[in-house]
């Protein structure tokens, strides 16, 4: 059951009303009616049962009961590189329905993009892709998407990270024993060309590890979500 997207401030006292936009959805799209039963999700890690009551321009009804839902135990924040629309987008929707907490841009040394200016509305484009992307995959809680950042100051932080890169034979699993307990993992990937020599010179000195996805080159947004998918199944 495909489940609708319902912000906190319209979940109250046990009763549910939907946003225009959300409610045209439900009843012209999926064709709803008073007495249907739906999923609704907050965004803030819950979800519900409800049954309709009004089916008018704005959708609204009871709330039944909270549902379960599965939740990663370990924090995943994406570090990407800001590569073209399709691309970026691409990183975004995939990236929310394997399980990413948290998307940061990340400005490298070959970065072909900056995103410092456009970044409200590319924001509010990303934030639209991402509660899509929560509908279609059932997740509660939309990812955290923070402002970007440049290579050298996020890796100067004391947080775990890992860079997924071609420069090595190692697989996630040969490394993953160092990060068994961590509640957060950062994982790095690069523009198109991949980081410097440099950049990796200083990932290593700030004792960051790579490892391989495989024996062929991927584009970024392929990368990035088959990081995602080995890292999250890996950890947990």
């Amino acid at each position: 059951m495909p489940q609708y997207f319902i912000t906190p401030d319209r979940i109250r006292a046990g009763m549910f009303s939907a946003a225009e936009d959300e409610s045209r959805h439900i009843t012209r799209a999926a064709r709803k009616r008073v007495g249907d039963e739906i999923e609704i999700f907050d965004g803030m890690g819950n979800r519900y049962l409800a049954v309709i009551g009004d089916a008018g321009d704005i959708v609204s009804g009871k709330i039944i009961k909270k549902l379960d839902f599965a939740v990663y135990k370990t924090r995943l924040v994406m570090c990407f590189a800001p590569v073209s629309r399709t691309a970026a987008e691409a990183i975004i929707e995939h990236c929310t329905e394997a399980g990413v907490a948290a998307f940061q841009p990340v400005m490298a040394e070959r970065s072909q993009f900056d995103w410092a200016e456009s970044w409200p509305e590319k924001a509010i484009r990303f934030k639209t892709l991402m509660i899509a992307a929560c509908k279609q995959s059932g997740r509660a809680s939309l990812p955290e998407l923070l402002k970007p950042r440049e290579f050298d100051d996020l890796l100067g932080e004391p947080a775990p990270a890992v860079i997924a890169s071609g420069c090595t034979d190692q697989n996630f699993g040969a490394i993953s024993a160092g990060f068994a307990g961590s509640p957060a993992i950062k994982v790095f990937i690069g523009p198109e060309g991949g980081f410097t020599k440099g950049e990796m010179e200083y990932a290593a000195e700030k004792g960051v590890k790579s490892f391989s996805l495989g024996k062929y080159t991927l584009r970024a947004e392929t990368a990035a979500l088959a990081a995602s998918v080995v890292i999250l199944d890996k950890l947990g």
